[in-house]
């Protein structure tokens, strides 16, 4: 269960986003939201009041007016981890990393957040206007990939939908496997049914699919018919993304995000 949203701030357009969406989720699942800023310690002079008044502006902005930022010095991706592990946060929400920047999620940041990140991590890419309507949920027979889906299902309201998509992945050259599939639908109608059974009740409704062909066709194809605006993947162990379903998939979605990102391990 969601009870505490840490959003990780660099001052950036990105992370006032991020900070929106952050403020929406909690205002939806009643969770504590914490504002976190990183002053990088390779950086020269910096002017920390101007930052905090940045912030304290932002908070006030989003309807979180009683919020105190925290603000913190050192290298941004370790402090990032230790506020998020020292505040007990269930999701860790950023913006979309920016490789211009120099306090940007950018390059070896944002993948050592994601690898080492105690709390599930939701990368913020679109606007944050209205809450989501429709998630899509990457599914295999992984606790990860289980518990991707669970954090997603309790980040959507009344009437929105969640789409728990397994790839039985095969070549398309090979043609069908008619037997294989019948079985992987067998084991795939088993387990969305054992886990909507630990589903809360958010008013969302749940639906599922199997696709078989290869893992990237069956994903941009179900984006693309689906139109999502969350998408969950599950991580396994210290960065080893689901190769069952996945495989390198994350980070393409990761670099060129087709909608807001969940990951959980």
């Amino acid at each position: 269960m969601i009870q505490h949203i840490l959003v990780a701030h660099d001052l950036s357009p990105e992370a006032d986003l991020a900070l929106r969406r952050g403020a929406q989720l909690a205002r939806r699942t009643g969770a504590r939201i914490s504002l976190l800023h990183v002053f990088d310690s390779r950086e020269g002079d910096i002017d920390e009041q101007a930052a905090r008044a940045l912030l304290q502006t932002r908070l006030q902005q989003n309807g979180l007016g009683n919020g105190e930022p925290w603000v913190r010095r050192g290298h941004p991706a370790e402090e990032i981890l230790t506020q998020a592990q020292g505040l007990e946060a269930d999701l860790l929400v950023l913006g979309r990393h920016h490789r211009g920047s120099t306090q940007g999620f950018a390059g070896t940041m944002l993948e050592r957040v994601l690898l080492d990140s105690p709390a599930a991590l939701l990368l913020a890419t679109i606007p944050a206007d209205a809450a989501y309507g429709r998630a899509v949920a990457a599914l295999d027979f992984s606790r990860c990939a289980t518990r991707a889906m669970q954090c997603a299902w309790e980040l959507l309201g009344d009437g929105a939908e969640l789409h728990a998509l397994h790839v039985h992945e095969m070549a398309e050259v090979h043609g069908p496997d008619r037997e294989g599939l019948a079985l992987q639908q067998e084991l795939f109608d088993q387990l969305v049914e054992d886990i909507q059974q630990q589903l809360p009740d958010t008013g969302a409704l749940l639906s599922h699919s199997l696709c078989q062909g290869e893992r990237s066709n069956c994903m941009d194809a179900a984006l693309r018919d689906l139109q999502p605006q969350l998408l969950a993947l599950g991580s396994h162990s210290r960065g080893e993304l689901s190769s069952a379903l996945l495989g390198s998939l994350a980070r393409q979605f990761l670099d060129q995000p087709p909608c807001d990102i969940l990951i959980a391990r």
